[in-house]
């Protein structure tokens, strides 16, 4: 069985080749959607179809929990209209230098984006407020 650490390292690297290949704005744009999709995808594959329809905030809520039940940080927090991303398991994979140009962000602000249009049908959009490493903060609306 392959190692859950080589597979994320892999992953990371696979997303830097796109960024070399079409550019900071491309990978950015490409990896986003590609989270945005994978997102309720893979909510459904665990949960199914949820019972109800959840309010925006209550699906940034649940969004956080989720993503520390699911291993993507060990800590996730909303406050107010933030989302505060702590030990998150891309970091230690991204080239400290690389680490606030990274379309790695994008698709972990795309895959929250996904989470809550998947438990709300409302969309919220992400910005990146302060990036580094161990520490994302987004703003979103």
């Amino acid at each position: 069985m392959v190692d859950p650490d080589i597979l994320l390292i892999a992953m990371v690297e696979l997303i830097e080749g796109v960024r070399n290949l079409i550019g900071d704005k491309g990978a950015n744009a490409v990896l986003r959607d590609a989270g945005r999709h994978s997102g309720p995808k893979l909510l459904e594959s665990l949960i199914g179809h949820l019972p109800e329809v959840l309010s925006k905030e209550e699906a940034v809520r649940r969004t956080c929990m989720m993503l520390e039940e699911l291993g993507f940080a060990k800590k996730v927090d909303k406050d107010n209209s933030s989302i505060v991303v702590q030990e998150d398991i891309f970091s230690d994979a991204i080239r400290a230098e690389d680490i606030q140009r990274s379309p790695i962000i994008y698709f972990l602000m795309g895959l929250i984006e996904g989470f809550v249009q998947f438990m709300s049908e409302d969309k919220v959009v992400l910005s990146p407020k302060e990036i580094e490493k161990g520490k994302f903060v987004f703003s979103y609306s």
